[in-house]
């Protein structure tokens, strides 16, 4: 009978999301990234597509303190290149992936106010983590990935501080992470000895 309830608890923890343990890198070399462009050039309440179809974005209307308002990709930041995701009110919004990511990207930039933001991470409606960070500095192009070794296809963006700092703008990669060398020696070390023992045989 013991046994029975070990195999059933066993089997029951390998179908649970396990909770992340999610790594923040401002390190572009850490990252394989795809930009993700979109074509919605004017103000709406609508979800924004990305071209590829791997990204969509939900701006979450109505959540927050100012509430969230209309969203456009466009041209609007000096700072970054190329168009951004452009908010009213709080940046509140949901990144939705088509299939499962274990890494998240964006470049962002802050006019002039400090904003806290929560990254909420989830694997349908399972919460797998939460990571968060504070702007810190102004009018730069910065670069935050997120590693996560649970898998999620869906990011909640709570910014809700209750001012109206409306002046982040950002940018989306789909990604993946680098392996570091150590990883990528010890699979060569693996690869070496199964072609060794293949070879013995």
């Amino acid at each position: 009978m013991t046994k029975l309830v070990s195999v059933f608890l066993l089997s029951l923890i390998s179908y649970m999301p396990a909770y992340a343990s999610i790594i923040i890198s401002n390190d572009k070399n850490d990252f394989n990234l795809l930009a993700e462009d979109f074509n919605n050039n004017t103000f709406s309440n609508n979800n924004f597509v990305s071209i590829s179809g791997n990204i969509t974005l939900d701006n979450a209307s109505g959540v927050g303190d100012p509430a969230t308002g209309t969203a456009a990709y466009l041209d609007f930041s000096p700072v970054l290149n190329g168009s951004e995701y452009v908010l009213n009110g709080d940046e509140n919004f949901d990144v939705l992936f088509s299939s499962l990511q274990n890494v998240f990207a964006f470049t962002y930039a802050d006019d002039s106010i400090a904003s806290l933001f929560t990254f909420n991470f989830f694997n349908g409606s399972t919460n797998v983590g939460t990571e968060s960070f504070t702007t810190s500095e102004f009018d730069t192009a910065i670069l935050v990935g997120f590693s996560s070794n649970a898998a999620f296809n869906k990011v909640t963006v709570r910014e809700n501080d209750g001012s109206g700092n409306s002046d982040e703008f950002f940018q989306f990669f789909t990604a993946t992470a680098v392996p570091e060398p150590s990883t990528m020696l010890l699979l060569g070390l693996g690869l070496a000895g199964l072609r060794f023992r293949k070879n013995k045989r």
